[in-house]
């Protein structure tokens, strides 16, 4: 869609082109963090994910953006923030952040603020959970008996594996791409320009609204 496009570039180009191009010595450094099942990034953040036994956590950015990176656990949560109060320069506060983790398990994540979060394996989990928001992107792989996706703001969630059941609410321009996620059954709203792409054999419900569509290649998807 054009309109989930524009926005897009609007709220990028706010966040990451605030004083032109410019050109960030960039530096890794490792973090220390506890045990955590969920993930929430938000403020023009870069996570990479991929499974694996041990934990790891490593953050690339200029050492200007690192000495105010935020990587806290709490209550199962690994949150990655950037302490804008503490970034003199808007040209720091504007340069994205990429984050390279490593879990064993891992049950939900979150993005917000023009962030965005792609796995480099598949993920295997009993019920997993995405939230998107502010023009944040979501790619993975997933293998679980139960998914809930909710995604607005021009977000995009493009999804690929296995799932028994679905349940996907989208707003504001946003994309769900779900077309190699098989899935037994689904349960699906669209609203304000946004467009779902599933493959399920089951569309237990579906609501349209606002210039939205639904989409599903399933040969043998029925309507309840």
């Amino acid at each position: 869609m054009k309109l989930p496009i524009v926005l897009k570039i609007t709220a990028v180009a706010s966040l990451l082109a605030l004083f032109g191009p410019t050109a960030y010595a960039q530096k890794q450094e490792t973090r220390s963090v506890g045990s955590f099942d969920q993930i929430k990034a938000s403020g023009a953040i870069n996570v990479l994910l991929k499974q694996g036994s041990e934990t790891t956590v490593k953050a690339e950015a200029s050492p200007e953006v690192l000495a105010h990176l935020k990587t806290e656990v709490q209550d199962g949560v690994l949150k990655i923030y950037r302490d804008y109060d503490k970034l003199i320069n808007w040209s720091d506060k504007g340069q994205k952040v990429t984050v390279y983790i490593t879990c064993p398990r891992l049950r939900g994540v979150e993005v917000g603020g023009a962030s965005d979060l792609k796995s480099e394996s598949t993920f295997e989990a009993e019920t997993f959970a995405i939230r998107a928001s502010g023009a944040s992107d979501v790619t993975m792989a997933l293998q679980a008996k139960s998914l809930s996706v909710r995604a607005s703001g021009a977000s995009d969630v493009t999804l690929s594996g296995k799932t028994e059941r679905q349940d996907v609410a989208i707003s504001g321009s946003s994309d769900y791409r779900a077309s190699n996620l098989q899935s037994k059954r689904a349960s699906v709203q669209a609203s304000g320009s946004s467009d779902a792409y599933l493959a399920t054999d089951e569309l237990v419900s579906s609501h349209t609204s606002g210039s939205s569509d639904i989409h599903n290649k399933s040969k043998s998807g029925v309507m309840r």
